[in-house]
């Protein structure tokens, strides 16, 4: 039961995060860096959006077709003090162009589209699919990490946090890209690279009991 009871304490954790990719995707002035193999990818929000509460058999809105993450009845479902529930996205990499739907509920992707596959030999053909698939994991798992780490940092309240609340207020407001995570390589006893203090995990996050407003509506405590 204690293991239920902290993954309760922190599912609010993944509408907070499509929440916050949509207030990036709107005010970034450059793409992510995940740092390491993957690189920058830039993420747009297509024509599906789902906006709504996480409390329990909340009622939700459904925005179709446009740009639904620009329209000014999604921003004042924010104002309301929803949270992003869903949302079709488009992630782009290089030359490889990924869509798929995303579920802050459970973090999971559904009718997913991937780049064209090159291989012409069945085997390969299927290898280079599940290669596909494993980078578009890997990708969402780096800019989740992002999140983590700003959530769980002082620069959330004292940086991050404002920012968003002014664009949920309507005002115009640009973000800098943030820094990829730092790669750090033992060298016998020394590091080659400076080491950056790693965030708890999810359920070590501080929670209180205005986890189920969006982060915006909280008090003091609740914006940390």
């Amino acid at each position: 039961m204690e293991l239920i009871e902290r993954m309760r304490r922190v599912d609010f954790l993944g509408h907070e995060f499509l929440t916050w990719l949509w207030f990036r995707a709107e005010t970034q002035s450059g793409p992510f860096d995940l740092g390491g193999e993957t690189g920058a990818l830039a993420l747009w929000f297509e024509d599906k959006l789902v906006v709504g509460s996480t409390t329990v058999d909340a009622q939700e809105n459904l925005f179709k077709g446009g740009h639904p993450s620009t329209s000014l009845e999604a921003r004042t479902a924010l104002r309301l003090g929803k949270l992003a529930s869903e949302a079709k996205l488009r992630v782009v990499r290089e030359t490889q162009e990924w869509a798929f739907t995303f579920r802050a509920a459970d973090l999971s992707v559904a009718s997913v589209r991937i780049p064209a596959v090159l291989a012409n030999e069945a085997d390969d053909h299927l290898y280079e699919r599940m290669y596909l698939l494993e980078l578009l994991h890997t990708m969402l798992k780096g800019l989740f990490g992002l999140f983590l780490r700003l959530r769980a940092s002082p620069a959330w309240a004292a940086e991050e946090l404002p920012r968003l609340r002014r664009w949920v207020a309507g005002e115009a407001v640009e973000c800098a890209p943030l820094g990829a995570p730092s790669v750090v390589r033992r060298t016998g006893a020394q590091l080659s690279a400076p080491v950056e203090p790693v965030p708890p995990p999810p359920a070590a996050l501080p929670v209180d009991d205005e986890s189920h407003l969006a982060p915006w509506e909280r008090g003091p405590a609740g914006g940390r």
